[in-house]
């Protein structure tokens, strides 16, 4: 897969399932049919005209690098939630603990540095740079609706909701992790073969959820940017320019402090 748009975490388990194939060839591990299932989202209440009023303000302020604008906007308790990367846990862990009671500008610091990667002593451009981008990668789809992860709260992204069991049973019917489950961005027509003139087998619409198998797969020019999943007929597919998403992403979430949206959330998935 390629041009995944996840978090830097997110990006590092990628590389992992990229970098293993489960050769189809093998017939211990051929997938077999399964019920397609696609993913839906909770937008109650994303119309409201001040929240929207916010999340303008905020992405003005990304755009030009406005970390005091973004700051301002915390709440002055902001809880941060940091599930595993890959196939979300039945039950969301809780907020991480703050027994110092941080105000929310702090909490937002914390939650970015959580963002990168490695172990930094950062300076506070550094720490207002990570900021900035947290809000940048939350913000960048433009989807928004209610998280499971932060108990309901209205978050960017949306948080996809989907049936867990079934969610599992194309992972078992694929051979695969379930952490190897990703979700279409797009819609996309998978190939027989990695080469743009084999057979059309089907065409996924976005929001389906695929068993990926195996990334940077040669196709027949040479090139590397194919990728393969297991189709809901039990046949591989195979396509190229992947933006899927995972089940967890960098959000930002809102809610109403005395009557005013605010930031009062923050995910950011690890590994």
């Amino acid at each position: 897969m390629k041009n995944l748009l996840c978090s830097s975490a997110a990006c590092a388990m990628l590389a992992f399932f990229g970098s293993t194939a489960f050769a189809a060839e093998d017939p211990a591990i051929q997938p077999k049919p399964y019920e397609a299932l696609a993913v839906t989202y909770d937008t109650t209440g994303t119309d409201d005209a001040d929240l929207k009023a916010l999340i303008e303000t905020l992405k003005v302020a990304i755009s030009t690098g406005d970390v005091a604008t973004l700051k301002a906007s915390a709440a002055p308790e902001v809880k941060i939630y940091s599930p595993m990367i890959g196939f979300p846990d039945a039950t969301p862990a809780d907020a991480l603990p703050d027994p110092e009671k941080r105000p929310g500008d702090e909490r937002l610091d914390s939650a970015a540095t959580m963002s990168s990667t490695g172990d930094v002593d950062y300076s506070r451009e550094d720490l207002d740079g990570l900021v900035v981008d947290l809000f940048g990668n939350a913000l960048d789809s433009g989807t928004i609706g209610h998280s499971k992860t932060a108990r309901g709260a209205i978050c960017s992204p949306a948080e996809p909701i989907f049936d867990r069991d079934k969610a599992l049973a194309i992972a078992e019917a694929a051979g695969v992790p379930a952490g190897n489950l990703w979700i279409l961005s797009e819609d996309t027509e998978f190939h027989e073969k990695p080469t743009e003139t084999s057979p059309v087998l089907t065409k996924l619409p976005a929001g389906t959820i695929v068993p990926f198998i195996e990334g940077s797969v040669d196709g027949e020019d040479g090139t590397a940017d194919w990728y393969s999943v297991a189709l809901p007929s039990g046949k591989l597919g195979y396509s190229t320019n992947d933006i899927s998403l995972g089940f967890q992403a960098t959000s930002v979430c809102y809610g109403k402090i005395e009557g005013k949206w605010m930031v009062t959330a923050v995910i950011v998935p690890g590994l």
